[in-house]
């Protein structure tokens, strides 16, 4: 019988896409060794919103702000791990729709990451379809509706309103 994970990991990712690209960070798996595309993000902090947990990641990975729009998202994976350490890895995501409202920092065509481990790039969305974009559900829905061309965004708020 596998052993089953004994924690799961909740993260938050963002669909950012800009002149016919999204934006990803390229890894490899230390693993298996296969290399594969994710979309930005990362994990949700105990007693801090989703949002929050974008804004924090963009922060710190990409030195950035981000505009955090629609939940458009989720999806659940139970998988070996990346790391050679790890014996099994279960994570629910959920993605949200994003817009950059700061500019990146990039050398040429590199773009610049506080955190060296990190490969962040602009994959062009005619080559999503042969992409390692993972999951795999991400990568069908987005191909699914790239043919929106505009997609109309609900911001989320903590806050009630009263009316007057």
């Amino acid at each position: 019988m596998k052993e089953k994970p004994k924690e799961r990991d909740l993260i938050a990712r963002a669909i950012v896409v800009q002149d016919g690209a999204v934006l990803v960070n390229q890894s490899r798996n230390a693993k298996t060794g296969e290399e594969y595309f994710a979309l930005p993000g990362g994990h949700i902090d105990p007693g801090e919103s989703s949002v929050d947990a974008l804004e924090r990641e963009f922060e710190e990975e990409l030195d950035a702000k981000i505009a955090v729009y629609d939940l458009c998202f989720v999806s659940e994976s139970i998988y070996a791990g990346r790391r050679v350490s790890e014996t099994q890895r279960h994570e629910l995501v959920l993605y949200f729709h994003g817009d950059l409202t700061s500019e990146l920092a990039c050398n040429g065509k590199e773009i610049i990451s506080p955190e060296k481990d990190k490969n962040f790039q602009w994959l062009p969305l005619e080559i999503l379809p042969d992409s390692n974009l993972l999951p795999e559900s991400i990568k069908n829905y987005l191909i699914s509706t790239i043919a929106e061309t505009e997609t109309q965004h609900y911001e989320f708020s903590d806050s009630m309103q009263s009316s007057a």
